[in-house]
């Protein structure tokens, strides 16, 4: 029987998912158990170059990071390292893999490698500010998210981070003015409106604050911390029976919070 013609080969593949090349859906970490099922038949091949193969183990890790998948994720990261020590990202996407696991410091030492290998590595910047904010390093997370701005000044995570930082340190001018920064890029994060609110309480300017805790509340999915904000704000003005309303509200939406419960009975109330 003769081979088909190239142009019938190509409507059969057209047809047949056994014609897809693995290697280009090896790629698609978007798309993570397409990605995950074609880069395992890349490495298991036994065919294909060292090269290939590390490339292969960094996509299936990035894919099983999008999928959480994280112990797999920094195993396969690790592989690729190994084979391809000099990938800023590899170190990069395994940072995030030890991040979400809790493993900060192991994170920030694979973000500073991935910096030792590309210095302008702008989102290697960032997360590690994270990472060290969440270490309560403030001076260095305020330092790396300053870097970061540097190369992206549209960096809503930095600005937000550096803001947290200052927060911290008691700076609450400069923590309002990065929050104001962060929201101007992502206006819709209550999240950020609720941090804002804090640093204006902080800076005793109780109509910004409250105004942050409505507009929090306005964007969608009821926050707890929000009503806490307002409740806070009800408290200061002496609006007990309110306050008592936002902290149930917010009790309400995560029953979990204990200082919730035991700001109701601070303030006299049941939960």
């Amino acid at each position: 029987m003769r081979s088909p013609s190239p142009v019938i080969a190509a409507i059969l593949c057209s047809c047949m998912a056994a014609c897809d090349d693995p290697r280009e859906d090896c790629a698609k970490v978007q798309e993570p158990e397409r990605a995950i099922r074609a880069c395992t038949v890349v490495i298991s091949s036994g065919r294909e170059s060292k090269y290939i193969v590390a490339l292969a183990l960094y996509n299936r890790g990035v894919a099983e990071n999008n999928r959480g998948n994280f112990d797999k994720a920094i195993a396969d990261l690790s592989g690729s390292a190994t084979l391809k020590p000099d990938s800023a990202k590899t170190y990069y996407h395994r940072a995030h893999a030890y991040f979400s696991r809790g493993e900060t410091d192991s994170a920030i030492a694979d973000l500073t490698k991935a910096l030792d290998l590309n210095p302008k590595y702008q989102l290697a910047l960032t997360r590690r500010a994270a990472a060290k904010l969440k270490k309560d390093d403030y001076a260095g997370a305020a330092s790396d998210a300053t870097q970061a701005l540097a190369l992206d000044a549209n960096d809503d995570l930095a600005y937000a981070t550096r803001a947290a930082a200052f927060y911290f340190t008691k700076d609450y001018e400069r923590a309002v003015a990065d929050f104001t920064e962060a929201l101007r890029i992502t206006p819709g994060d209550a999240k950020r409106y609720v941090a804002r609110g804090w640093a204006y309480v902080r800076s005793l300017n109780i109509k910004l604050a409250a105004a942050d805790a409505d507009h929090a509340l306005e964007l969608g999915a009821p926050d707890p911390r929000a009503y806490e904000l307002r409740a806070h704000l009800y408290e200061l003005l002496g609006r007990t029976d309110k306050a008592v309303a936002d902290l149930r509200a917010a009790l309400r939406v995560d029953p979990t919070r204990e200082e919730i419960r035991t700001a109701l009975r601070r303030l006299g109330a049941t939960p």
